[in-house]
Order: structure tokens, then sequence, then C-alpha cells
């Protein structure tokens, strides 16, 4: 990181007040007395950066920013909810509050920084803040996050006005006099950072001009405008200033050698300018100083807005439309596992990958087939050559006892947990795995019970609506460091077969969040396939194009019990242990919808008749 004149100026401040220097140092080569007041210090400090017109207020506007978003580091420092609900792509979440240690921490970064607010105000606070602590080519966000898009352009758009109805021409300088200066009692050597770190955790000092135009008489307003746009006389339509307002050159009025002294400290002080974003520094500055200061909001943009031909927000001319982030950012370790996850949940070719059993008994020699059923079942009747295991026992069978030269297909009851079996083996390498549809039911009649005896119509009040518009950004799960995809499915199988049946939540459908993981088309009672809408409350995730933290996994709480279902529950099974693996409380709803509107289905249905044969079973 790069060190800024002023942090210079209070490192050699520090060392000389700590260290002192010897009677032969030449006065030359101290760019600061070591004998300074703590007021001294900072005024120094703060006026080399404030009366700098290349640094201060040094905004950057959103085309700009835009077009070089790589090479910034954006801190974006509104309310949480705000940011989660869009932001910057890639901004880092932060507060005037915890600012300072947000860059220790976890916002490194040797790129220059650009602060991101509502309307380029507060903004102003972190801005000469980071500067004063060394963090140099810090930006502020010219008028905030309302110039990125235009969603959220309200800020500026419902706050321009017209409230200074008899703005004052006459120059009220002469009235001047002189106060004494504040007395800071901080260490000199710390005082700089002392008073940061205080300004920060007050918090944005700002005030509207409509709270205190009834009583102007109770504070020193400071006009921070040229002498020509004091007076009404300038070339950017203002027609003068508050009444009673004095006039302080920006750049060079504000040292403890210049105009301080001409600035009560038993009066609140409000500063204004054109849009705030300037004066905000000032405040922030004053207040470092021990004054009582304030940045008047939104500046002459609120007192004389149809006057202005310079220095005017519009939002045609000022708002763009680039593109929102929503929400977090999910951890190093939760993105490399989802990233890897996602390689298949969203292949079409590969997931679920079910195969019926037709196709398997005209090839049964060209697969290896595992069973994971129940031992006693297994020995009652199974498939010929297969090999038994279990969701606990199969990665250790894989190679011993169980041969890998040939493509797999795992057998289970009804096909359904057999999904968490098939995205386990294809997330360790095992490709060419399959699923037996309908699982052993379709293989010999005498097995089809489980299907036969859960074909229901539980769902007797199916919705039609779209709850989508009631998603909102949830977070991500945290994935400890070093944990890899490995580790994540031995956990998840492990953890067993996560079902769950209908009618175990019926009864309490708003403790779940429920996936229904169907086309837009048949969520709504609109599809093809005969379904007539989804469980109440159940919210609408795309095959294939839903689940990446860049699309609606944000949207899935991590804090509650989630249902996944689909139309037989055998590529839910697969849904459910992706979420599993990324630290969600998932379940995969058995049966699918052929356990709630199994009438009206004209797809994907269960029917003895079709779906089950009598191909010959070993037992033993």
């Amino acid at each position: 990181m790069r060190y800024s004149k002023t942090w210079l100026i209070l490192l050699m401040v520090a060392l000389m007040a700590l260290w002192g220097c010897s009677d032969d140092d030449d006065d030359d080569d101290n760019p600061v007395d070591p004998g300074m007041t703590a007021f001294e210090v900072m005024a120094e400090a703060g006026v080399a950066y404030v009366n700098d017109n290349t640094d201060c207020p040094g905004v950057i506007d959103a085309v700009t920013l835009n077009d070089n978003l790589g090479d910034y580091t954006v801190i974006d420092i509104r309310a949480e909810d705000d940011y989660l609900a869009g932001h910057i792509p890639g901004a880092f979440h932060s507060t005037l509050g915890t600012l300072m240690d947000d860059l220790a921490n976890k916002i490194d970064s040797d790129k220059p920084y650009v602060i991101a607010c509502y309307s380029g105000q507060s903004a102003g606070h972190a801005k000469i803040a980071m500067e004063l602590m060394g963090y140099e080519d810090t930006y502020s966000l010219k008028f905030g996050m309302c110039s990125w898009n235009t969603s959220l352009a309200g800020s500026w758009n419902n706050n321009v006005a017209n409230n200074l109805s008899n703005p004052e021409t006459d120059n009220n300088n002469g009235d001047l006099t002189v106060h004494a200066l504040p007395e800071l009692t901080e260490d000199p050597s710390t005082v700089v950072a002392d008073r940061v770190a205080g300004m920060l955790a007050g918090g944005f000092q700002g005030i509207r001009y409509t709270d205190i135009m009834d009583n102007l008489d109770d504070y020193f307003v400071l006009n921070y405008h040229s002498l020509d746009d004091y007076l009404g006389q300038g070339t950017s339509g203002v027609p003068g200033h508050i009444p009673g307002a004095f006039q302080f050159t920006p750049y060079q009025s504000l040292g403890w050698d210049q105009m301080l002294e001409n600035v009560p400290t038993d009066q609140t002080v409000v500063i204004y300018c054109w849009t705030g974003q300037h004066s905000s520094q000032i405040a922030a500055y004053m207040n470092m100083l021990g004054y009582d200061a304030k940045s008047l909001l939104f500046g002459s943009n609120n007192l004389f807005y149809d006057d202005l031909t310079a220095h005017k927000w519009t939002e045609e001319g000022q708002s763009n439309d680039f593109a929102l982030e929503v929400g977090t950012p999910p951890g190093a370790t939760f993105q490399a596992i989802a990233d890897d996850l996602l390689d298949y949940v969203n292949d079409n070719t590969d997931c679920p990958g079910v195969l019926g059993a037709q196709a398997l008994f005209d090839n049964l020699t060209d697969y290896t087939v595992i069973d994971i059923r129940a031992q006693a079942d297994y020995e009652a009747g199974h498939i010929d050559g297969a090999y038994h295991s279990s969701l606990g026992t199969v990665l250790d069978d894989l190679g011993d006892p169980i041969p890998t030269d040939k493509p797999f297909v795992i057998a289970c009851y009804t096909g359904q947990s057999a999904g968490h079996v098939k995205i386990a083996m294809e997330m360790m390498g095992y490709e060419d795995t399959y699923s037996l549809k309908f699982g052993m039911a379709s293989w010999n009649t005498s097995l089809a019970g489980p299907w036969t005896n859960n074909c229901a119509n539980n769902l007797s009040n199916p919705e039609t609506d779209n709850n989508n518009g009631e998603l909102t950004f949830q977070g991500y799960p945290t994935i400890a460091d070093g944990t890899t995809v490995a580790d994540q499915v031995t956990a998840m199988l492990a953890g067993g077969f996560k079902g769950v049946a209908y009618a175990d939540i019926m009864d309490n459908l708003s403790e779940y969040f429920i996936v229904n993981y169907f086309s837009e088309a048949d969520y709504s009672g609109q599809g093809s396939s005969g379904v007539p809408g989804h469980i109440p409350g159940a919210y609408q995730y795309t095959p294939y194009a839903s689940l990446s933290y860049e699309q609606l996994l944000g949207m899935i709480p991590s804090d509650m019990p989630v249902v996944v279902y689909c139309w037989t529950g055998q590529h839910s099974s697969q849904i459910t242990a992706y979420l599993t693996m990324l630290g969600y409380d998932a379940y995969s709803l058995k049966w699918g919808s052929n356990n709630l509107f199994y009438d009206d289905l004209t797809a994907h249905k269960w029917t003895e008749a079709g779906a089950s044969n009598d191909f010959p079973l070993v037992t033993e």
C-alpha cells in the first residue's frame, strides 16, 4: 500500500514526538515542529488533504468506474439490507464504524478504492478518513448508487428542491470574529488516528435545510463556494446564499493559520457546497478538529435546484443502468465447492441420469449394478450379478469388492435414495453412473409396493400464484477453509438419505422453504404434463438454470429446512444431496408430484402396468 503525504506527515510527527531531535538537526529537515499541539497536528494533517484540489473531494463517476471496474476495489457503506438487495459487482460491504477494521482484516487490496453510498455524501466521511490513514487513491462514487442504477435513484430524485426562496447576496464576512481554537486532549503522536476513529464511530453528520431554515441564527452556516457564486454573480446559476452564511473559499480557507479562527466552537457549524459530496469531507475534517460540524444534505441542489446550470443532479444525465449483484459473494471455499458440484447438477445429459429397467435388462452385462437396499431385502431378491452396498459404505466398496471397469447402475427401492449415491459417485470421478428409474419397483412387480402404495392426491389445494417476488437474499452457509468436495461427499453419504413425505409437512408448510424444481409453466399449472399448480408457498427454481450462487442459490435460507420436489423424487434426491453438501438442511419430497396430484398427471407418472416388469430376481 502506498502512503499519501498526509500519512507521511503523521508518521513524521509521531516519530519526532516520541524521540525528539538532536540540537544540531536542521529545522528544514523536519516537516513539522515536534512541539506542535494535538490540534495543530490534526489540522496540519487534515489541511494537507482538504486544501489539495487534486485529491479532495476526489469523486469518480459511474461510467468511468463501470468501464474500468476491474481496476478498483469498491466498498459499499450503505445499510446491509440495501447492499444485499443490489450492489456493484464485487463490492465489499462495510460501514463507517467498521471501515478501518475491515480494511485491515478483509478488504486487502493493492488497487485504488471507490466508496459507494446512497447519494455520494456519507462516502465523503469514509474518503477523508481513508486518505488521512494512508489509503492513497481513494475516491467516492459521484452521486452514489443513485448514479449506478436508476432503480436506486430515489435518494436524489426525491431531494432536489427549491427550499431557499429568499437567497441573500450580501457579503457577511465583515461580521466574522475571532474565536479560540478547539483544544484536543489526545497524544499528538496518535491524534490523527484517534480523531479519525472517533469521527467514523460518530457516523455521518448531515442535516437538512428544512430542519434549520426556521432558526438559522442558531447555526454558523459556512458557504463553501467561490465568492462570485456566494454573491449570486457566478456562472453556475446560484442566485445567492443562505441568509447569514459566511463565505469560505474552497482550498484556501480552512487551515489553522487561515480562517479556522473565525469558526465558533460553541455553535453547530453547517457546511454546504453543490451536492453535499464535498461538504461531507469538510464536515468530517472539522469534527476531527473538535467542532460540532454537519454537512447540508444535497447542498445547493436542495436549495435552488431550478436555477442551477452546473453541478446539477438529473436522472437522465447522471444515472445509469449498470449491473447490480445481489447479496454477499459466497466464501471462497463455498464458491469452489459449488462450482464443482454445479458442473454436474446443471448438466442435463448427466443429471438425473436415470436408466430404465428394460434398457438395463437388455444390456445387463454392460453394467455393474450396485444395490443399496437393506441387506435382507437384497438377499430376498436382487438383479443378477448386483453387488450389495449402502450409502455409508459405497465409496469404500468401489474397487474392492465392486469392480470399476464398467458403467454403474445404482438400484434402490424407488429410484430416490439412489440419487444420493449417483451424484456422490459422479463427484468422486466415477463417470457413467446411472440410477435405476423407479428403482427395484420397476424391475419386478413383486417389489412395486413402495410406488403403488404411495401414488396419491395429497395436495387438494394447489396454488398457481408465482411466489418468487417474495424471495430475498439469505446469504450462504459457511464452509470451513480447507474443506474439499470429497469431504462434503463423504459427510453427505454418512448422513444417509434425506427424504420427507408430504403428509409430514402439509400441516406446517410455513416451517419449510419449499423448492419446486419444475419449469415455470408447470409450476403455475399451465404446462403440458397435467400439473394443476404447486405446493402453497413454494418457490419456482428452473432445472439446470437456478442453483448457482449467481442465480437463486443465495435466496435459500440456511436456518430452516429446505424441501425440494420434482416429478418422482429421483431428480430432487440429487438436488437435495447437492444442497446438503453446500451446508443446507435439505430434504427430497418422496415420490414427488406422484404423491401430490397423481390423477392429474399426464406425464412423468408411475403406473405399475407401464413402468414395472417381471425380470428375474436372484436370491441369496
